[in-house]
C-alpha cells in the first residue's frame, strides 16, 4: 500500500532552485528558500487517507450520540423522579402546620424559668456550708422518732412513779427506824 504521501503531487525542487537561480538568487540561497517552502507545504498538506480516518472518527462519535428516542426516554425518567421528590417536598399546609407548632414550642418555652428565675429560687436556700454544719443522715438515724420519744417519756414516767413509791417507802421506812430510835434512846436515857 502506498503512503499518503507518494499520493501526493510532486513538488519539483530541483525546477524551484534554478528559476530562484535565474531571478538572481545564488543556489546555498535558491536552496534555503525551497526546503522552506516544500515543509510548509508538505506539513499543512491533508490527504484522502488523513480525512478517510477523520470521516471514521467522526461516525463514531455521531453513533455515540443520543437519539431522539433516548432523549425522550431519558427525559421521561427524568421528569418521574423529579416529581417523586416534588411530591415528598412539604406543601403550604404542611408549612402553616408547621409554623403553628413553632409557634406553640415558642410559647412553651417563653413559660420556662430562665436562668436568673433559677439563681433567684436558690439564692435563700441553705449554702454548702450551711448543709455541712447539719447532721448526716447517719447522725439522724441515732436520733428517736416522736413516737419513740412519746413512748420513751411514758417509760421515764412510769419508772419515776416506781422510783417516787420505793423512795416513800424506804423514806417510810427510814423515818420508822429514826422514830423507833428516838424511842429507844428516850427509853434508855429516861
Amino acid at each position: 500500500m502506498a503512503s499518503p504521501r507518494s499520493t501526493m503531487p510532486a513538488f519539483d525542487t530541483h525546477k524551484a532552485v534554478k528559476a530562484l537561480c535565474r531571478a538572481g538568487f545564488d543556489d546555498v540561497q535558491a536552496e534555503a528558500v525551497v526546503d522552506q517552502i516544500n515543509g510548509a507545504v508538505t506539513e499543512n498538506l491533508v490527504f484522502k487517507a488523513d480525512l478517510a480516518e477523520t470521516e471514521r472518527n467522526l461516525a463514531a462519535r455521531i453513533d455515540a450520540c443520543a437519539t431522539k428516542e433516548d432523549l425522550a426516554a431519558a427525559l421521561a425518567e427524568t421528569e418521574r423522579k423529579l416529581g417523586a421528590r416534588i411530591d415528598a417536598c412539604a406543601t403550604k399546609e404542611d408549612l402553616a402546620a408547621l409554623a403553628e407548632t413553632e409557634r406553640k414550642l415558642g410559647a412553651r418555652i417563653d413559660a420556662c424559668a430562665t436562668k436568673e428565675d433559677l439563681a433567684a429560687a436558690i439564692a435563700p436556700l441553705a449554702t454548702e456550708e450551711d448543709l455541712r454544719s447539719y447532721a448526716t443522715k447517719e447522725d439522724l438515724k441515732n436520733y428517736a422518732t416522736k413516737e419513740d420519744l412519746a413512748q420513751l417519756e411514758l417509760r421515764m414516767t412510769v419508772k419515776m412513779e416506781a422510783l417516787t413509791g420505793k423512795m416513800l417507802r424506804y423514806m417510810g421506812g427510814g423515818l420508822a427506824l429514826v422514830v423507833a430510835l428516838i424511842k429507844g434512846l428516850d427509853l434508855l436515857v429516861g
